[in-house]
């Protein structure tokens, strides 16, 4: 009888199974996700609309989408493809031309040629806003004339104007001299506010295009589809630097009709609602306080019938992108897992709610995370100006008594424990090659409390102090002054991160394995604007520093060690001053390649002996991107990625299909339980 009920019993539960199959496989090709195609992995909104002065990562996306360069980064790459341009002719790094397309216009039709790459580039510089201040000093303007007048002008600008018989005031006197200095300063500000009244009534007429068509000067319109630009000193990284959006070609007349150009000025017009751009999509709508952009495919996109286009640039698939800024770490979870967001973020200690959430459960796993290494460095400094980190044996013993591990630990996702990092040796990025980043064969840095006692014992002796290590035993002059009572701290930037809260509690715990007492504490950003000298910056500082494009020499090793670049004004808040490194830094970045190669060696061996920094680990960058999302492609140079390349592989339907997602997941769970039910 019993045997008899069991066999009943299985034909039930296999009729369950299948119906149970039958009904989720139906709803599954029933839900699909959303009309609109929505971004909420920002956690931040994009600084300005405006690629002139907008300067934050969160622009890269956004940018990507509106404007376009000359050249681009070929998707993740770091190298570059013609975009706006057809072809490039580069015969000594230092004298560029540009073939244009002749077929480009903006999204409002106009035609895009010679005269707006001369327009957007001498129009940023003249602004004088982070993104062309930051990217082109001693490239494309005088940065030693521009520091001393307070005037960003395109080299050869003021000889362009004469040329057309504008009247600019000679600079006399001897240089140095208070003479020399209001002189020079008349002359830039009389030629910068000519430029910007061209620029600000730009109609293309023959005075107009005299100045543009002058040969000796930054970029110089050769004809109606020819541009040249010309370096002040011989650069092979040009290509790389107007690859970036401080390259972006907009369109003229919009720009004259709201509020023209105006020197070290921001267009708050453009900055609040974009210029016109020649990209894929243009903006549809704009939220108050960037909460939302909704972007929609521009329909007058120029690639249409033209089969010569880099795949990077074409046409959008996807017609209508809503970008979610500055969303909470639950929205950005809750919206991924509930599929009403297409791409997302959250931090690694945070990836096991994400992923065991997710509305699919055949689909919870790691192919919902994309991740890419960041290019940069990231660095705890240590002061080398002020007391106690002005001594190297000092420094050295704290960048051995680090523990490296610990720190790379904190960066560890709580789903399967890699860590969303990566250690590097510094101040380089692996990304440039062995050649650069470590010629002389150096090991990542690693914790060694033998030699970090050692060196610090070396320098207690020295100044009569000792430290107490946890274990009672005492270094250095056990009847001198305590060291370990000083509480030395690390500054950070507020509001700190779980993750950077994790590693300055790393750091704290190494040294406290060698007698020191370190305390951690946080400032607000404009703090740091105030660290203009060395002594007003603290002894340690957690920060770091990220390249605007790949020029190791001059974007990444210059920030970090040039003493003119010292806190406030860059990225060495170790404040380094070293005599050999600032000769090698004078014309280093203009050098060719197999030069710099050279000297690296060199450069390395003083960077390391230094010891002016330690190097932690780099984020990397983290997106969750839904399964039927495809060609999510990033670019770790710009943060920008690809939304018109992007596809998805079902059809779009009624954003009420959220409705339907507790059932989905009962439907589902019902489906994993039975089939898991193993039948003898």
């Amino acid at each position: 009888m019993s045997h008899t009920i069991m066999k009943k019993n299985i034909k039930i539960l296999i009729a369950v199974v299948i119906a149970v199959i039958v009904v989720a496989t139906a709803f599954a090709v029933l839900y699909h996700p959303p009309k609109v195609f929505t971004d909420t992995s920002q956690t931040a909104a994009p600084e300005q609309l405006d690629p002139a002065t907008g300067f934050f990562t969160t622009n890269g996306p956004l940018f990507q989408s509106l404007y376009q360069t000359l050249v681009e980064y070929n998707g993740s790459s770091t190298k570059v493809v013609p975009v706006l341009a057809s072809h490039v002719y580069n015969p000594n790094d230092k004298n560029y031309t540009f073939e244009l397309r002749n077929y480009v216009n903006f999204s409002n039709k106009q035609q895009l040629n010679a005269t707006s790459v001369w327009f957007s580039f001498y129009r940023g510089i003249i602004m004088g806003q982070g993104p062309y201040a930051s990217d082109y000093p001693g490239i494309l303007f005088n940065s030693t004339d521009s520091g001393m007048t307070g005037y960003s002008l395109p080299n050869g600008t003021i000889q362009a104007l004469e040329s057309a018989g504008y009247k600019i005031p000679k600079t006399t006197g001897t240089p140095g001299t208070s003479s020399y200095n209001s002189s020079l300063n008349a002359t830039y500000k009389t030629a910068t506010n000519d430029l910007a009244s061209i620029l600000s009534h730009f109609n293309y007429n023959a005075t107009e295009m005299k100045v543009m068509h002058y040969n000796g000067q930054a970029i110089v319109v050769n004809s109606k589809f020819n541009v040249s630009i010309n370096t002040i000193e011989t650069y092979p990284y040009l290509l790389q630097d107007i690859a970036g959006w401080w390259g972006d070609i907009i369109e003229p007349s919009y720009v004259d009709a709201h509020g023209g150009v105006k020197p070290n000025t921001p267009n708050s017009y453009l900055d609040l609602n974009g210029p016109i751009g020649s990209g894929p999509y243009e903006i549809s709508s704009v939220g108050k306080g960037f909460s939302t952009i909704v972007l929609k495919a521009n329909p007058n996109y120029w690639v249409a019938g033209h089969s010569s286009v880099p795949s990077i640039a074409q046409a959008a698939h996807i017609k209508t992108i809503a970008i979610k800024y500055g969303l909470s770490h639950t929205s950005r979870q809750e919206d991924f897992d509930k599929n009403t967001s297409q791409i997302s973020t959250i931090g690694p200690a945070s990836f096991k709610s994400m992923i065991n959430g997710f509305y699919n459960i055949g689909q919870r796993n790691t192919k919902l995370v994309k991740t890419f290494p960041e290019i940069g460095t990231f660095y705890i400094s240590m002061n080398t100006q002020r007391s106690y980190t002005n001594n190297v044996t000092f420094r050295d013993a704290l960048y051995n008594a680090l523990n490296y591990t610990a720190e790379l630990k904190a960066f560890n996702n709580n789903y399967n424990g890699t860590p969303e990092a990566y250690q590097e040796l510094g101040p380089l990025s692996p990304i440039y090659g062995k050649a650069y980043y470590n010629p002389n064969n150096y090991s990542l840095p690693q914790q060694n409390l033998t030699r970090a006692e050692h060196n610090l014992t070396l320098y207690l002796d020295a100044h009569n102090e000792y430290v107490t290590l946890p274990n009672g035993h005492k270094l250095g002059v056990k009847t001198g002054t305590d060291l370990t009572s000083t509480k030395f701290k690390i500054t950070y930037i507020s509001p700190i991160t779980a993750i950077g809260s994790a590693e300055l509690t790393a750091a704290i715990d190494s040294f406290k394995q060698i007698g020191l007492t370190f305390i951690s504490h946080g400032v607000t950003e404009s703090t740091v604007s105030t660290w203009t000298n060395a002594s007003s910056t603290p002894h340690f500082v957690d920060l770091g520093w990220l390249p605007d494009f790949p020029d190791a020499v001059g974007q990444q090793l210059i920030p970090v060690y040039d003493k003119s670049l010292g806190g406030a004004f860059g990225g060495n808040d170790a404040w380094v001053d070293n005599a050999t490194l600032q000769k090698m830094f004078s014309t280093l970045d203009f050098q060719n390649k197999t030069t710099q190669e050279k000297k690296m060696y060199q450069v390395q061996n003083i960077t390391q002996n230094l010891s002016a920094y330690m190097w932690v680990p780099m984020p990397n960058d983290v997106f969750f991107v839904q399964p039927y999302v495809h060609n999510f492609v990033f670019n770790s140079i710009t943060s920008a990625y690809y939304y018109n390349i992007m596809t998805v592989s079902a059809k779009f339907s009624s954003s009420s299909s959220a409705y339907y997602l507790p059932l989905y997941n009962i439907i589902m769970s019902l489906e994993y339980a039975v089939t898991s039910i193993k039948i003898f």
